[in-house]
């Protein structure tokens, strides 16, 4: 805040360009105010400012303007203290913690994000698989930070992916629907359903076949459809709607929308469990434990007030599964409640 009240006029860049000189302070350099819009604009901004660290000091004690502004922002940032100025100095420097913990942090980001060719496709088969988006908007994020040959490849190797899953899928439905049409033809055969008629029935699903051939698939359907305007649009409903019209690609959805991006979940949700039933508490029954679980999780899922009818009704059906599926009733609150 210090910086953007000396880079916010003329007048007080000036007076600040003064109190440079009564300090005698053998300094070229300007300040630089952060955009946060630049991840490195943070460090330049703190690398240009821990020069000018008596001008601000200086100009606490004779700025009145200055000591003003410092006084309205009280509580929340004013004048940098000596500990900021240690902490920036700290940021700056070769710091043995803050370099374990800045390269412990790089190591993670490039398991996940560093080699596009070793990222999971699926990250952005789901991007495509928001109607409000699809592969438009992969296009367009990929021109924003590749060339536009890299970009191009980009879009196609996930394009790629999600015609492989089409196709995986398409051929699963497939299978199945001519298992369903071999085990009718077998049992028709044994009944009164002559060869002659078997013959027709055959041939009319060749020529059925025959007409597809050449006709827009599914997938290209859907990706040639306008993009979806209602930014609030739930995806799982708004695919439950549109089944009939892509029940491959509905397919696709509720699958890959169900893996999850992260173990952290999961892992919470033992923990949770662990905390809950301790040493000290071990004789709670899997039902109390449940409740607790379950009550912890309603409570912090939203910041809305609980209304009690639909506790009651989602108790209600808990009740249900665990009288349906006694043995799995527990991990299924754990994980979706």
């Amino acid at each position: 805040m210090a910086v953007k009240y000396v880079k916010s006029s003329p007048a007080r860049s000036a007076s600040f360009k003064s109190h440079v000189e009564k300090v005698k302070l053998d300094t070229h350099g300007l300040l630089n105010l952060d955009v946060e819009t630049r991840w490195n604009s943070t460090y330049l901004m703190l690398d240009t400012v821990v020069k000018f660290e008596k001008v601000f000091s200086r100009m606490y004690i004779d700025d009145h303007k200055y000591f003003n502004y410092c006084l309205e922002l009280s509580g929340t940032a004013g004048h940098p203290s000596s500990e900021d100025w240690q902490n920036v100095k700290a940021f700056l420097n070769v710091d043995s913690i803050l370099t374990n913990m800045a390269k412990k942090m790089k190591l993670k980001f490039d398991k996940y994000w560093a080699d596009f060719e070793n990222m999971n496709m699926l990250l952005f088969v789901v991007v495509v698989l928001d109607p409000r988006y699809k592969i438009k908007y992969v296009k367009f994020l990929f021109s924003k930070f590749y060339s536009s040959l890299e970009g191009k490849g980009k879009s196609t190797k996930v394009m790629d992916t999600l015609s492989r899953l089409y196709s995986h899928y398409k051929d699963s439905i497939s299978g199945a629907s001519n298992e369903n049409i071999r085990d009718q033809t077998s049992a028709s055969q044994t009944d009164t359903m002559h060869n002659c008629d078997v013959w027709q029935s055959q041939w009319e699903k060749f020529l059925e076949d025959e007409n597809n051939i050449g006709n827009t698939s599914e997938l290209e359907k859907y990706l040639m459809d306008d993009v979806e305007k209602n930014k609030d649009l739930n995806d799982l409903a708004g695919w439950k709607a549109s089944s009939e019209r892509y029940p491959v690609i509905s397919m696709i959805t509720r699958d890959v929308l169900a893996i999850p991006t992260s173990t952290v979940a999961s892992k919470s949700a033992f923990s949770t469990g662990g905390w809950i039933l301790d040493c000290y508490r071990s004789s709670l029954s899997t039902k109390i434990v449940e409740a607790l679980v379950c009550c912890q999780q309603w409570l912090r899922s939203s910041s809305k007030e609980c209304k009690l009818q639909d506790l009651l009704e989602e108790i209600q059906k808990l009740e249900m599964v665990e009288k349906e599926y006694p043995d799995t009733a527990l991990s299924i609150d754990l994980f979706g409640a």
